[in-house]
This record gives C-alpha cells, structure tokens and sequence, in this order.
C-alpha cells in the first residue's frame, strides 16, 4: 500500500506522490485556508502595517463575506478595527519601553551585591520545600545545605 500524505491545513489525506501533492500544495483551495492560518497568527504590528497599505473589500464590508478571504488583496478590517489594533499596537509599545542602566548604575548595584559585609553569607538562589526540611532518609544530594558549614572551610586544599 502506498503512503499518504495528510495535509493539516485543508483537513485532507491522500496518495503520497509528486504530482498530486504538487497539484495540492499549488491549489487555491489550499493557499486560502494556509493564509487563513497564518493570518490568525500574525502579530499586530504585522497586521497594521499591511493592512493599512490595502484598499478596503467592497464584498466583504456589503456583504460581510468574500469568496477571497484567504487571498484576497484587499483589507477585510473596518477603519474602527484597524485603529483599535493601532491602539493596542501604541499601548505595547509603551510597555516596552525599558531604561536602560547605565553602566555607574550597574556598577553601583553590582557592588551593593557583592560588597564585602555580605561576603561571608551564602546566598541559595532556590527555595527549599518544607515538606523535605525535617526528614533524615533523603540521600545527601537532595539534604539541605547549611550556610555555616560552608563559612570557615579551607577550600583550597580541596582537589590535592
């Protein structure tokens, strides 16, 4: 039995073989449902920019469907929809915006970090479960660390 080829985007399977998955991949039915897809993906920037540029679709603002929709070269947003998008497109924007530090900003922080008042201390970057503090049969990997046992080793000497 020969293989099939399953196409994900028109929800269809069929004989695995150049031609007909040449004749599949090419067909309009299919370029309109692979565009629908990636239209539902598209970022919003992405949308307003390329939909801005297009004329509006007279079916689909009749009619509220266009035969095309998938290929259409026309925009089948309302002018309300596009500012919208170019609302929501300004709000990110102004998320975004991020100081940047300067370096004696970091520098600063750096050193407030790792001054030498905090050096003696052993800082665990994770938090242990309490439900494993008080128990004695777990293996020596998974026990928790103590800070003090760590603050007067030589370790130095380790490794010779």
């Amino acid at each position: 039995m020969r293989r099939r080829y399953y196409c994900d985007y028109c929800d269809k399977s069929f004989i695995d073989d150049l031609d007909a998955r040449k004749k599949h991949l090419q067909s309009s039915y299919h370029i309109k449902l692979r565009n629908l897809h990636y239209e539902l993906h598209r970022d919003l920037r992405t949308i307003l920019k390329e939909e801005c540029e297009k004329t509006p679709c007279r079916r689909f603002l009749s009619n509220g469907v266009c035969q095309f929709s998938g290929i259409c070269k026309y925009t089948h947003y309302t002018p309300e929809q596009l500012w919208e998008i170019k609302l929501q497109v300004d709000s990110e924007e102004q998320g975004k915006q991020i100081r940047v530090p300067t370096m004696e900003s970091w520098l600063q922080t750096y050193s407030e970090k790792h001054s030498k008042e905090n050096s003696d201390l052993v800082h665990i970057p994770w938090s242990y479960p309490e439900q494993l503090e008080h128990r004695s049969d777990l293996p020596p990997s998974i026990k928790k660390l103590k800070p003090e046992l760590f603050v007067h080793e030589n370790f130095e000497e380790w490794g010779k």
